[in-house]
């Protein structure tokens, strides 16, 4: 499996970009006038699952967009690019750009001075990106590392900003410890404004932290999960990846089993 390897290679890669750029403390900001509307949370087990799920294959399409980029990087592909610019990833209509650029203090926040685009092999370009979604993931990231990571230590994590409709959240997401042993739970959210300046909220209860062995091949594997109802924004997350060497995956909590196959990349659940 490659997963342990792509994302501590992302974990050590992203952390060291950021660090690398000069952060000037900033003077304590009023709370803006305008918040975000609440979103609307759906009331059903499918609508539940549905939010949730989008959240995972967002999660993954940051996880692979930030380690793709950053093999670029390292290759040369993307030629000489100063460490002291931002690095983020963005979802830009149906593909996913690894943007780098410097944060600035106008109207834009963000100034993009380079762009690799998730087509085929990957390639640079100079299409229109959502400025406003990069500077706000940009800024949330920053965020995002200098926040304590969930478990204090027992487990790796990795912040993942992801741009919502009118706000921008930061999700801490385990990274594996090596190819067969998967981590989930100690799922934690922080929610800031869609410029990523100013936190809103945080999550102040994490679901306990668990460690599963994860054969290297099969036919089918089935993922316990403790939860009642739905599956933890982790453990789809690990499905999901696990759907690279399963054909079938299955969550199963004690209400409801999960099942998504590589044929359809659907879930269709039933109730136990």
């Amino acid at each position: 499996m490659t997963l342990a390897a792509r994302s501590l290679l992302l974990l050590t890669v992203c952390a060291a970009a950021i660090a690398t750029r000069p952060v000037h403390a900033q003077p304590p900001m009023p709370l803006p006038k305008d918040l975000p509307k609440s979103p609307k949370v759906p009331t059903t087990y499918e609508g539940l699952f549905a939010e949730r799920e989008a959240r995972a294959v967002a999660v993954v399409g940051y996880l692979q967009c930030m380690q793709r980029t950053i093999t670029a990087l390292r290759t040369g592909v993307l030629g000489n690019v100063p460490r002291a610019w931002s690095i983020t990833c963005v979802q830009q209509g149906n593909e996913w750009r690894g943007v780098f650029g410097e944060l600035t203090d106008d109207f834009t926040g963000f100034a993009v001075r380079l762009q690799f685009a998730l087509r085929g092999p990957g390639v640079l370009v100079k299409d229109p990106v959502d400025t406003a979604a990069v500077n706000g993931t940009a800024r949330a990231l920053l965020r995002g590392l200098a926040a304590p990571a969930p478990g204090r230590g027992t487990a790796e994590y990795i912040p993942v900003p992801l741009a919502q409709k009118g706000f921008t959240e930061v999700w801490f997401v385990p990274v594996p410890s090596n190819p067969t042993q998967m981590t989930v739970g100690g799922d934690s959210l922080i929610q800031m404004t869609a410029d990523g300046k100013r936190e809103l909220g945080h999550s102040l209860a994490i679901p306990p932290i668990r460690q599963l062995t994860v054969p290297t091949s099969g036919a089918s594997y089935t993922l316990p999960s403790l939860e009642e109802r739905l599956p933890l924004l982790s453990e789809l997350v690990v499905a999901r990846m696990a759907l690279d060497v399963f054909p079938e995956v299955r969550i199963r909590t004690r209400q409801y089993d999960a099942v998504l196959t590589r044929a359809n990349g659907t879930w269709t659940s039933t109730q136990r």
